[in-house]
Parts: structure tokens; sequence; C-alpha cells
């Protein structure tokens, strides 16, 4: 059950997002019940072995109470020792026999949430990065990562379920996921190509949610970012229904609220929140050239364009076009600020930054 992978992060099992709070109901109530009674003939036949445990012993009793009054002392302790040995043994036999018939509740989790294991690894992975260059372009990159973001958004910790799973194929109709489709569909031929090629999820190889994973990875490395395409995780299984709603974070939230956000849905820290964040460094939000991936992100939100003094009101208009609400927000928290401000100064810092918190991101859950 662990996820293949070149990179040396820490993956865990995911939990079906449609059947895992009725498991951990379902677990801890058994827990306050007795082995055997998971229903009303699992008890009657608990009652049955212990009474025929009981019969065996007090029958094996009696007759060494018999062959005690004809023998020595010495005799009589060694034939207690035979009696207590024949009832215990007994009483086993029966109790092994019960379990075996009548087992104990299991803790079994979903059967999904195993993952895929790689077959042949290096060969998926150079015909998945032939088939990404091949099938994504430099203009498509902002949408193909908006992708990725979506299907890990979607990840909740208390329930360990969502994230990183192709449920985003079934949230289409979502108000928060008008547009994807731009980026969604490259991602969709990208996969299809890898079964055509021998290298899907049915044969051993990648799943659709392995397929948005690196592709929004390739898009980092295709816009002038990062290379990190063969350090990305495989081995996901894709969901087969869309995942809860409300998960993801909308763009009103202010800086604190969506640094709690991310800290109680997702379990990322403010650091890991802002570098996600410079994502929208690439795409048609105002910040620096929209096919260049860089840190003129954080640079625009240290500028803090949307406050600056004695402007013209055209521009303070445009101004108004810059990012998203929850982008100028977010340096109204100062815990948030402190990390806007360094990879302002430091775009290598954001680069590695980045790089292990989309890895984390794309792997909660899985």
């Amino acid at each position: 059950m662990t996820i293949s992978s070149s990179s040396v992060l820490d993956a865990r099992a995911r939990i079906c997002e449609r059947c895992c709070s009725y498991q951990h109901k379902k677990t801890r109530r058994r827990k306050s019940e007795p082995p055997f009674a998971s229903s009303s003939s699992s008890s009657s036949t608990t009652t049955k072995v212990a009474a025929a445990a009981v019969v065996v012993a007090s029958s094996s009793t009696q007759r060494n109470d018999e062959n005690e009054r004809t023998t020595s002392t010495t005799t009589k302790t060694h034939s207690n020792r035979r009696a207590f040995l024949v009832s215990s043994t007994s009483l086993f036999s029966l109790c092994v026999a019960a379990i075996a018939r009548y087992p104990l509740p299991s803790s079994k989790i979903a059967a999904h949430a195993a993952t895929i294991t790689i077959q042949n690894e290096e060969e998926v992975r150079k015909n998945l990065r032939q088939v990404l260059e091949s099938k994504i372009q430099k203009t498509k990159c902002p949408a193909v990562l908006r992708v990725a973001f979506h299907d890990a958004g979607t990840f909740n910790k208390a329930s360990n379920d969502g994230g990183m799973n192709g449920s985003v194929l079934y949230e289409l109709g979502r108000p928060e996921s008008f547009g994807l489709k731009r980026g969604l569909n490259p991602i969709k031929e990208v996969y299809e190509e890898m079964k055509v090629r021998g290298f899907g999820d049915d044969t051993g190889g990648v799943s659709l949610a392995d397929c948005i994973a690196c592709a929004g990875a390739y898009a980092i490395e295709l816009t002038g970012g990062p290379k990190f395409l063969e350090s990305i995780p495989l081995g996901r299984r894709d969901a087969s229904s869309a995942d809860p709603e409300n998960r993801m974070p909308v763009e009103t939230l202010r800086g604190k609220e969506m640094r709690e956000h991310f800290q109680n849905l997702y379990g990322l820290s403010s650091q890991e929140m802002i570098a996600l964040s410079g994502a929208h460094t690439i795409g048609q939000k105002g910040f620096g050239d929209p096919y260049t991936f860089d840190n003129e992100y954080f640079v625009t939100l240290k500028k803090d364009p949307w406050n600056l003094p004695n402007l013209t009101k055209d521009e303070l208009e445009m101004n108004e076009h810059i990012g998203l609400l929850s982008d100028r927000y977010l340096a109204e928290d100062e815990e948030n600020k402190k990390w806007i401000n360094k990879y302002a100064e430091d775009a290598g810092a954001f680069n590695k930054d980045f790089v292990e918190a989309y890895i984390k991101l794309t792997t909660l859950g899985v």
C-alpha cells in the first residue's frame, strides 16, 4: 500500500470518502460489544460454546475424581494436572472453532483506499513525460495547474477523505469549477494516451489522479519553474463519484481565515499555504507575465497596489483587476506577511518551498 515514488515522501493510505465516517462509527460501536456480539445469533452461539465448555470441564473433573480415590497421593496430583489440561484443551478447541465461524469485527478500510502498485515505474515515467510534452501546451498551463489544486482541494483531514483522486471529473457543475474543462481536457487526453500505450491504471500504470498531479508539476516546469515531475509519487486510485462539497476555499476569505482553512481542513502550515498561493503568478491575474512561473506574485503583494497613495482614478480601477480578493487579503495577517516578504526577496526559497508543498498537497489522503 506504499505509493511508488522516487522521492522520500511518506504517503498515507486514503480512506473512502463515502464510507469513512460510517466505518468509524461502526468500529467505535463494536468496541463496546462482547467479541461475538455482532448479532443475536452470534450471542446465542457464544452462550452455547461456553455451556459446552463447562460440560466438558465438569465431565473431565468427575472422571479424574474417580481415579483419585483409587490411586496414591502422587498419582492423585498427576491426575489433577491431567484433568486441568484436558479441560483447558477442550475449552480452547471449542473457542477456536467458534472464532473461525464467527470472526471478530474487522477494522478493514474501503477497498479503493489501497494504492496501485506501479509496474516497471521507470518505463511508465518515461512514457508519461513524453505524453505530457505532446499534449500540454504552454498556453494551457494555468488552467492545468488549476485543475490540480481543485482536485486536491477537497481533502479533509478530520475524515481523511477526498483529495487528489480524480473526483474533479464529477464536480464540473459546481460554481467553483467553472472553466475547469479547459485544463481537464488535455489531462484526460494524457490519461487516454497512457492507456493506449499500455500504462493505464488497469495494467499497473497511472490513474487519472496521477495524470492530474503530474500535469500540474509539468505545467510549472513548462512555464520556467522548478523541474520536479519525476518526484511526484504515483499509485493513486480514482474515485467513482464526486467528493463532498464546500471544501474549497472561497475567494472572499480574509488572510487569517485562509490560513486557518488550510490548517484545519488540509493540515498545511501558513508557510505551505503561502508557497502554494504563489501558483497565481501564472494565469491572467495581473501578476507579471501570465506564462512565466516566478515570484512576481509576492513582489506584487508586497507592493500592495490596491492601497497605494496618490493614484489616479484609472490607475485605481486598473489595480482592482489584479488578483482575487483573497490575494489582496493575504498580507493582512502578520503570519502570512512574513512569508510573503520572504518569497518576494528570495525566488529560490519560493521554488524550493513550493515544490515541497505541492507534493504534500497532492498526496494528502493517499
